[in-house]
This record gives C-alpha cells, structure tokens and sequence, in this order.
C-alpha cells in the first residue's frame, strides 16, 4: 500500500509540473473500455451525465458536456451511445454547437479472477463540419470548433490483470472526411494567431492509442488509477492551400504521451462520481484543436 501512495503522488507531482502542449484525443480514449473499465457490479442500465474542461493553444478554454446511456444486453456484451456539444472562449471570441454522435459496442471475450479482456468497436458520427465563423465572419480555428467533421471508425482491446494492471490498445480510422472547415490564420488582424495552422479542408489520419494502468482500491467503494495514455498520429495532416492545392502540415504526426489520474467514488444506490486529471509530457504539434495543457472531466453515473 506505501509502494502504492509513493506511486500516485509521484505521477501527480510529473502531471502538474506538465505545462506543455499535448493531451490529444479525436474521441476514441474517452469511450467505453478505452476510458475506463468499472470494476463494481455493473447496472443493466447507466446514464452518464458529464463535463469536460480544457486549457488549449493560447489560453483557449473549451466546456464539454456529454451524455451518454448504456445498456447491458447480456453479461458479455454492451452498447452505449454517447452525444457531445462544445462550449469555447478565447481571444477570437466565444462559439457553442452541438458536436458528435458516437455509437460503442463492448464484447467480454473473458472475464475471471485472473484476466478480463474487452473487445471495443464503434463509430463516430459529427453533426457539424467543423466550420463555425466568428464574429469577423472569418472560420473559427479547429480549437473553437464542437467537431472534426469526420466519420470514423473505432476499434480496441482492454485487458485487466488480476483487478489492477490495465493495458488498452485502439484505433481511430477516419472513413469520411466532411470537414469544411476553411480557417486561414490571415483572415485575422492579430498577433497571436500565428499559433493556430491554417486547416482548410483538413484531411486527418489514422490515430492509435495505446494506455497502461493500475488500479488501486482506497476502500470497498473508491477506486483510483494512475495511468500513461499514448496516441501516435500515423503520419502528417494536410489542408488545401489558397490555391486549392494539398498541402502537408508537416510536425502533425507522430507521439503524444500524457499521464492521468482516475478517481471512481461508488455510492450506497450503486450510482457512481468519476473524476479524471490528465495532462501532458511529450506533445507534437497540432492542427485539429485537441491540444490540451491540461484536462479535467467530472462524470456522475445513475445506475438503474
């Protein structure tokens, strides 16, 4: 149990000592067994009510509530949906609009008192093109923006060893690229917008993500879990320039690794609180909106 404490407090002292770029996610490490696995008894029904907030690129904020509902078919097998919206203010202003439409699917290949292992598969739908204007008319940057306008496919494996060691692998195909967005940083008469990459009609690639875990029990009803969460974008975006030709966003690939910290906190009628920490230590650049300094997301779960 000391080794266990030295271990939590070591990881918040790296996370909020993490002022850089990074925490990047299109929607994959925030959805069933990718996010978290409950290791209480599970309801057949569950209603998630949450809030997102971030710290983004020039001090942007974002506010990102989400419902979501899930239901137990079966003691293997599970679906959730989940809805999404987006609150963000920063320097270009404030936008609000309703964001994606997500559909999760989770199979228990294998559950015992030694391994369980999930199978995750699913989609994401975007109700926006990712095109919003400010005030000035001009497109708002990505970081402004309640989706990226793709549609993707998802697709993962939890794996549980002994109720503690957590490890998860999955990816993020975007299928459908109906992202209009048409923000050039020249649109705008300010310095700071030198930080946000013009991303006119962007073209996103694959994400993968791969997180390692632990989860700890305080007390028969509170559950804690460090974890490492990487997503490695293979290879760079690219955006139409003025010209209409394709250009690479060349930094936009590669790694970046954050460390987070979840709280589950189980009540006497079996609804559940989940707070997560998250920030970053190793970041690439970006050009989709989804860099983070830090995140905070608080959920209350109702079981019935």
């Amino acid at each position: 149990m000391v080794k266990n404490f030295c271990f939590i407090i070591l990881l918040l002292g790296i996370s909020l000592r993490t002022f850089s770029q990074g925490c990047s996610d299109a929607g994959f490490c925030s959805v069933g067994a990718l996010k978290n696995i409950s290791l209480f008894e599970q309801p057949k029904h569950q209603l998630d009510l949450g809030l997102n907030f971030g710290y983004g690129e020039q001090k942007t904020l974002t506010y990102n509530p989400y419902v979501q509902y899930g239901i137990r078919l079966s003691d293997r097998f599970q679906i959730q949906g989940k809805l999404t919206a987006t609150y963000a203010t920063g320097f270009l202003g404030t936008n609000t609009n309703i964001g994606d439409l997500y559909g999760i699917a989770t199979y228990t290949a294998q559950k015992n008192s030694v391994n369980d292992i999930n199978l995750i598969g699913g989609i994401k739908v975007p109700l926006t093109t990712a095109n919003d204007k400010g005030s000035n008319g001009f497109a708002l940057p990505l970081d402004y923006q309640s989706s990226l306008g793709t549609y993707d496919l998802i697709a993962g494996i939890n794996y549980v060893l002994l109720k503690h060691f957590e490890a998860d692998a999955g990816i993020q195909l975007p299928i459908i690229q109906e992202n209009h967005n048409t923000f050039f940083p020249d649109d705008y008469n300010e310095t700071r917008i030198k930080y946000f990459p013009p991303t006119n009609q962007l073209h996103r690639q694959l994400d993968v993500l791969f997180r390692l875990g632990y989860y700890i029990n305080i007390s028969h009803s509170i559950i804690l879990k460090p974890n490492l969460l990487a997503i490695y974008r293979i290879g760079s975006d690219s955006y139409k320039n003025r010209s209409g030709v394709t250009s690479i966003l060349s930094g936009t690939g590669g790694l970046t690794l954050n460390e987070g910290l979840n709280l589950t906190k189980q009540f006497k009628n079996h609804n559940q609180l989940e707070i997560l920490y998250a920030a970053p230590s190793v970041s690439k650049r970006t050009d989709d909106g989804l860099i983070r300094e830090w995140v905070l997301n608080v959920q209350y779960s109702f079981a019935f």
